[in-house]
């Protein structure tokens, strides 16, 4: 074949369709130009061949050829079709591939040696002006294309940013990345516990050497001048670590398992001087829907969903109360397991563990994490041993290091400490790898309700953005205006004005670069068509083979052949017994108390808010945030006034669930204590 074929007979190997919204990487070697080739009748060396043919008598070779390529692909055939310099692009990840360095000096020996040229450790002419090649193709697939077809990014910079581009291709093998799942498993890592590039490096050089290359378990290790490759490969095993399901096969006999990690929470008590340490499950899949039942050696355990990705603090069969995870050595591995083997959760063993608020979570109280957050507050637990080296860094490298007074609920032989603010890293994050900055930055959703597989979610319940590892250079952009943090930890809400239906483009940018980039779609409904196949059942559970709205009937939560009832927020509240509701609506005085008034017909509640014994608790039952801003009024019911005013200013728990709620509810408490009576 000639070039422009093997050109787009490999740009459709990568870049198709199926690969909508997913990262590529333009992983070539030898064995895939061959498969890719077979049915045509043509191999390896025929590409290369293609490839010599195409450069011909090029003064400075191959490169000036591929920037001649795409200046004339891009003003003579108005970028229509494959890029037809993605061959060139494959055969300078072609000269990576099969190195066991990743110096410069190894690299373009192998190139000339791929194109039958004399060998030399020098540069290739022009091989630095392929960045902007480089880039085009990241403007093709992600601008262009929207990333029908995938995404593509480049991330490498610094000293060996030319080599490193087609380095980091191939970074990790196809093997590797099916190994990944297994050593994640292994080292008790999940995708919604975010740790530091350290430690990341650190479990996956510990657990992985059976699976990686030596060379990648020296890059884990690198820390000279090559540092951006490193961070190439780090960056790659978070974004696989962030897509991973939980689920993974170490062994034929067991079968494919879903994994989590075990995660410690505590309530602290300064009055008392007290903690109170408890454990959940953490995971990314579905809890079942009955209670998931633990063994932990021969004692029995369980827990419920509780929200975001967590369970409910696990409790003891024996006694039903809630464990004291204070009981545990926090300095060995532990393993829960469900019965039947399916389900199993690691506590990852380490001398010094960090807690920061769980409000963003969705968690009361203190949640741990992998990594200290910069520029925030937070908690250390450390064992005795770690102690001197921890208030030497908390002297010279932290804002308000001071040991806590707590005396009662830690383990034996651990401190806690405060923190205001960690400003360096330098002194512990060699001992303690969770102890080290963020390096590199992390763009995920979270939340939302999706509508399809993908980025696809309802308008009505769209996912919060998290921009993890971000410095103050780092700015986030929706569909190029820049966002403002909901609040300091990263945490982003997308705009109340963006129309359903329409690409919606998020980039982490440090200035004119774009560091991270992801895309999703907002969707007022879902189409019929994509339920057609699902099973169609009538009001006694029988199947129908043909969808037909005359006939009532349901498919999953769609409902046809029956005219619904207008919905009524009260039916899903939580009523117990003789339990009264208030509805609190969003002008001062209007508020009932449920059962004993009528519901309202003039106005619509913003809140339902469930009396307790202890505390009353918040819902949100109105169908517009916009719409359920509090606005001032004049009442002349000072006893309704007086009632809306006192259920909104005490004992009254706000909505955990959603950074937004949180926002309304404390705007109704800043109105509430406006109000005079």
């Amino acid at each position: 074949m000639d070039y422009l074929a093997w050109n787009k007979l490999i740009a459709s190997h990568f870049f198709r369709p199926e690969m909508a919204d997913n990262r590529v990487y333009l992983y070539v070697t030898e064995d895939i130009i061959s498969s890719i080739g077979k049915d045509k009748g043509v191999d390896f060396q025929d590409f290369i061949n293609a490839v010599k043919t195409s450069v011909g008598m090029t003064k400075n070779g191959i490169c000036q050829k591929a920037w001649r390529t795409m200046e004339e692909w891009k003003y003579r055939q108005k970028r229509q079709g494959y890029p037809p310099y993605i061959g060139y692009l494959a055969l300078f990840v072609l000269a990576a591939g099969t190195e066991e360095d990743f110096s410069a000096n190894a690299y373009y020996p192998r190139l000339r040696k791929l194109l039958g040229e004399k060998q030399a450790s020098k540069p290739y002419p022009d091989f630095d002006q392929m960045r902007i090649v480089w880039k085009d193709l990241e403007k093709w697939a992600n601008t262009d294309k929207d990333g029908e077809w995938g995404i593509f990014n480049i991330n490498i910079s610094g000293r060996l940013i030319h080599v490193g581009i087609p380095i980091s291709q191939t970074i990790l093998t196809e093997k590797e990345l099916k190994a990944l799942p297994i050593i994640f498993a292994e080292a008790g890592l999940d995708s919604n516990n975010h740790f530091s590039e350290r430690a990341i490096a650190f479990w996956i050089g510990k657990y992985g050497y059976k699976y990686l290359r030596k060379r990648t378990i020296r890059l884990l290790k690198e820390t000279s001048a090559r540092d951006e490759l490193r961070q190439a490969l780090i960056d790659r095993i978070i974004d696989e670590l962030s897509a991973w399901d939980g689920t993974a096969e170490i062994s034929s006999e067991a079968g494919k398992r879903f994994y989590g990690t075990l995660r410690l929470c505590c309530k602290l008590d300064t009055t008392a001087k007290s903690a109170n340490f408890t454990v959940r499950c953490s995971t990314n899949r579905e809890f079942p829907e009955d209670k998931l039942v633990l063994k932990y050696n021969s004692d029995s355990y369980y827990c419920d969903e509780y929200g975001n990705g967590y369970s409910s603090a696990i409790r003891s069969n024996l006694n039903d109360k809630t464990i004291d995870a204070s009981l545990f050595d926090w300095c060995q591995n532990m393993q829960m397991e469900s019965d039947d083997k399916r389900w199993c959760f690691n506590f990852i063993a380490s001398p010094v563990r960090v807690f920061v608020k769980g409000e963003n979570q969705g968690l009361q109280g203190y949640v741990e994490v992998g990594r200290i957050p910069q520029g925030l507050p937070f908690y250390l637990a450390a064992h005795q041993n770690c102690c001197p080296e921890l208030e030497k860094w908390g002297k010279s490298g932290c804002t308000g290091f001071q040991k806590s007074d707590i005396l009662q609920g830690l383990p034996s032989g651990w401190h806690f400490f405060r923190v205001e603010s960690a400003d360096s890293d330098q002194l512990v994050r060699d001992k303690f790898p969770i102890l080290s900055f963020s390096t590199s930055v992390l763009l995920e959703l979270k939340g939302g309700i999706r509508v399809d597989k993908g980025n696809y979610f309802f308008k009505f319940a769209p996912p919060q953005i998290v921009l993890a590892g971000a410095d103050s250079s780092v700015k986030l952009y929706c569909n190029q205006i820049k966002l403002d943090s909901s609040n300091t930890e990263g945490i982003y809400q997308l705009p109340t004005y963006i129309t359903a239906g329409t690409k919606i483009e998020i980039e982490a940018r440090r200035g004119e670069d774009v560091i991270k980039r992801l895309f999703l779609f907002l969707e007022e409904s879902f189409a019929i068509e994509t339920i057609k196949l699902a099973p169609y059942l009538d009001y006694f559970g029988n199947f129908y083979s043909n969808l037909d709205n005359k006939i009532a009937g349901v498919i999953g939560a769609w409902i046809g052949g029956v005219n619904c009832p207008l919905f009524d927020f009260n039916t899903l509240l939580p009523l117990q017994g003789r339990q009264k509701i208030f509805f609190v609506g969003k002008e001062p005085g209007q508020i009932v108390t449920f059962p004993d008034e009528t519901l309202p017909l003039d106005w619509h509640p913003v809140w339902a808010i469930a009396k307790g014994r202890l505390f009353n608790k918040a819902m949100f039952c109105s169908s517009s945030l916009k719409e359920s801003e509090p606005h001032r009024s004049t009442c002349n019911d000072k006893i309704k006034l007086q009632q809306w005013q006192e259920i909104l200013s005490t004992r009254t728990l706000p909505p955990l669930e959603d950074n937004r709620l949180q926002d309304l509810w404390k705007k109704f408490q800043k109105e509430a204590q406006r109000v005079r009576v």
